[in-house]
């Protein structure tokens, strides 16, 4: 018997989503839950494979613990794709769709939302010194990553692969030599209502007195965790330009502080950072600040971007991440060349400090934003099952002999 039933009605799918940490801070994170709470919406059954959660799924999510090795962080990635492994591939046939977010190597769709490792090392390594190039040659993380990274773009390791922007899925073409007709990209979607230009009205002023901000500072946000890659140290030297008006960077994410903060004290502006720590309200943050930098190294999209267009921010972001090829520069945001070129990155703060141009590309970043909602990213994903879950249904009836 070579076969059995598999349900292609798009209401009944039965769906494994792979996700070593599925919390509640991080664009991707948020975009992971809000992703699914649309498919719970729409009745598909859903299990989460995964190593930690602090998101209440209720009754209708069922989580299953994979276990790690947590002793070093190249043992993390290794026993999580090992272990992962071992659970889908027993049960593979209980499920219409698997789909990994993370690096595995046992799935039917993998969603490169981290982008390629191996792009990320190429970028990295224009920016620092000999000996720390050394250390991340020596490190077993980094070429435990490449491993799995390689292994997943081997042809029986996936039936499609997802990618977040044009220049993600371009990178995987180039490093992995994967087929253009394998790689499907599909844009991220944002919540048009809880980011909205209208929280500024609510949130504006409850945020700024809880971090002694006055009205007349103009506030530049970051939010990521993964403060190097994101370009924390370019964001921080930033806030140091002379301007017409006093500026206050505003930071929301995790990750290890101590450099910037000596940073922040040897440019002398210490008292004009905030370390905001995570937040599950982060709607509040976007709509208390003005401006929304993201300078940064590497990022295959980041939907952060969404955030802030969503909520009426002018965005200034760097041409290496995916996010810049839906932007119009100088009209729903500003793009820079070199993320790590301080000079660029004042000039165009300055051409934000007028008011009246903020409110204008404010208001056309909130048109852009409407574009990528939640159902039409949704759509194109439950596109793509049916198309593998077809394929899927003919290996099982007509298998190679």
């Amino acid at each position: 018997m070579y076969g059995y039933f598999i349900n292609l009605r798009a209401k009944e799918m039965k769906i494994a989503l792979i996700r070593r940490k599925y919390v509640f801070y991080g664009g991707a994170e948020r975009f992971a839950s809000d992703t699914v709470s649309s498919l719970l919406a729409k009745g598909h059954d859903i299990h989460i494979f995964a190593s930690t959660w602090s998101v209440d799924g209720g009754k209708e999510i069922v989580f299953h613990k994979v276990p790690i090795i947590k002793i070093f962080s190249f043992l993390r990635v290794i026993s999580f794709a090992f272990f992962v492994y071992l659970k889908l591939r027993i049960r593979e046939n209980e499920f219409d769709i698997i789909q990994s977010n993370e690096r595995t190597i046992f799935q039917d769709i993998y969603r490169a939302g981290d982008g390629c490792h191996r792009e990320w090392l190429i970028q990295r390594f224009k920016h620092i010194s000999w000996i720390k190039k050394l250390s991340i040659i020596l490190n077993p993380f980094h070429r435990a990553v490449l491993v799995i990274e390689r292994e997943i773009f081997k042809k029986n390791r996936y039936k499609k692969i997802i990618a977040i922007s044009r220049i993600g899925k371009e990178e995987i073409k180039r490093h992995y030599h994967v087929p253009d007709s394998d790689i499907v990209v599909v844009y991220n979607g944002v919540d048009l209502e809880r980011f909205h230009p209208r929280n500024r009205q609510i949130y504006y002023k409850m945020i700024r007195e809880k971090h002694s901000i006055s009205q007349e500072e103009i506030v530049l946000l970051f939010v990521g965790s993964g403060f190097e890659r994101k370009g924390l140290e370019y964001f921080i030297r930033s806030i140091g330009l002379r301007s017409a008006k006093p500026l206050v960077g505003l930071i929301i994410g995790k990750g290890k502080r101590g450099r910037y903060i000596r940073l922040a004290r040897r440019l002398g502006i210490s008292d004009k950072i905030i370390f905001a720590g995570v937040t599950e309200k982060i709607e509040r943050y976007y709509a208390a600040s003005d401006i929304f930098l993201f300078p940064t190294l590497y990022e295959p999209f980041g939907n952060v971007h969404l955030e802030a267009l969503a909520s009426g921010l002018p965005v200034i972001t760097s041409i290496m991440s995916g996010a810049a090829e839906i932007l119009t520069d100088r009209v729903n945001g500003l793009i820079m060349k070199d993320p790590t070129d301080i000079l660029e990155t004042t000039d165009k703060i300055r051409y934000l400090i007028d008011s009246d141009v903020r409110e204008q590309m404010g208001r056309e970043a909130r048109k852009r934003a409407e574009y990528f909602t939640h159902e039409r990213c949704l759509e194109e994903t439950l596109g793509l099952y049916e198309e593998v879950l077809k394929r899927k249904k003919g290996e099982r009836y007509y298998p190679k002999v």
